[in-house]
């Protein structure tokens, strides 16, 4: 093996390797946005030079560029240990699988960051018909997939740069080993929480469907409570998460329940349509859910409650002279 020719080598193709790098994991952010599948963050690394010929020489590769899978290394960062089944299954689906591995089949005590799951592979070749993957599907790359915990047990444990049991100092270990069973059992909590989580919306769902979801004013005001019920009144609406917090908040600063909103919603729905073409006249433009919410609230509230900061007194009395006079 003559490594003038390997430098040169890898000089001429690390191109290709940002090239495949960059655009494999944005095509990895729109497949799992589209399959609803949330994740911390997708990225990339290109391996350096130096640590492309440690490898190969520790390896003895005789054909480098062959032999080694992980030049292209893309990192997903998942929210839960359930997710990763599901990332899996779509990235077998949707690139030429070479490979694939669990590093949790040869745990040690302190390797709960080693869990991540990997795969080896390949753009299918009908990718090449488009620019961005041209010349591109004879390269491979690793894929890992982690939780945001395993992702900082593994960050941390790199930082602390001990990589086995040999390197670590006797009375580390019992602590290494303590904090590494503690994240796996958050991580395994966490996957418990958000399985109950939505069950617990289903249920709201449920009760919305059987207008029990404010019966009598016992179900709890929270962010799962609010949006269903903003979900099944108006479903034709676009939500945003913080919209959804900030108008919780000012909810509950102004002591304004679910039963009150139902209310107020009950009143305005038959004139919705018409007074909000009359607030935004001519233009096409629209409330988000939350945006209704507000709206409806300060028109059917005996105060200015500044909820909604393109409605101002004046124009609250205007809209319910209008239509209820």
């Amino acid at each position: 093996m003559n490594l003038t020719e390997v430098r040169k080598e890898f000089d001429r193709n690390i191109e290709k390797y940002n090239s495949l790098g960059q655009n494999v994991a944005e095509s990895l952010r729109i497949l799992l946005q589209s399959a609803n599948l949330k994740t911390l963050s997708i990225y990339y690394r290109i391996k350096d030079l130096d640590s492309f010929l440690e490898k190969i020489e520790r390896k003895s590769y005789q054909k480098p560029f062959e032999e080694t899978e992980d030049i292209c290394g893309i990192r997903i960062i998942c929210y839960y240990q359930k997710d990763i089944s599901k990332i899996e299954e779509i990235l077998t689906k949707e690139f030429e699988t070479i490979d694939s591995f669990k590093k949790e089949n040869d745990l040690d005590y302190n390797e709960f960051g080693y869990r991540s799951h990997h795969l080896i592979a390949s753009i299918k070749k009908e990718w090449e018909s488009t620019p961005n993957f041209r010349g591109l599907s004879k390269l491979k790359f690793e894929l890992q997939i982690r939780t945001v915990l395993m992702h900082a047990w593994a960050e941390i444990e790199h930082n602390l740069s001990y990589k086995n049991k040999a390197q670590t100092p006797r009375h580390f270990r019992r602590k290494l080993g303590v904090i590494s069973a503690v994240l796996e059992d958050a991580d395994q909590k966490f996957d418990e929480l958000k399985k109950e989580s939505e069950k617990y919306q289903k249920q709201l769902l449920k009760d919305a469907k059987n207008n029990r979801l404010v019966n009598e004013n016992k179900t709890e005001l929270n962010m799962d409570s609010l949006q269903v019920f903003m979900d099944f009144n108006f479903p034709k609406r676009s939500k945003h998460n913080g919209a959804t917090g900030r108008l919780l908040n000012k909810m509950v600063e102004n002591n304004i329940s679910l039963i009150d909103l139902k209310n107020a919603w009950d009143k305005i729905k038959p004139h919705f349509k018409e007074m909000e073409r009359d607030f935004f006249g001519n233009s096409t433009q629209r409330w988000l859910q939350a945006g209704i919410a507000e709206f409806i609230l300060e028109l059917t509230s005996e105060r200015h409650l500044g909820l909604h900061s393109g409605i101002t007194q004046m124009k609250t009395e205007q809209l319910m002279k209008k239509y209820f006079a």
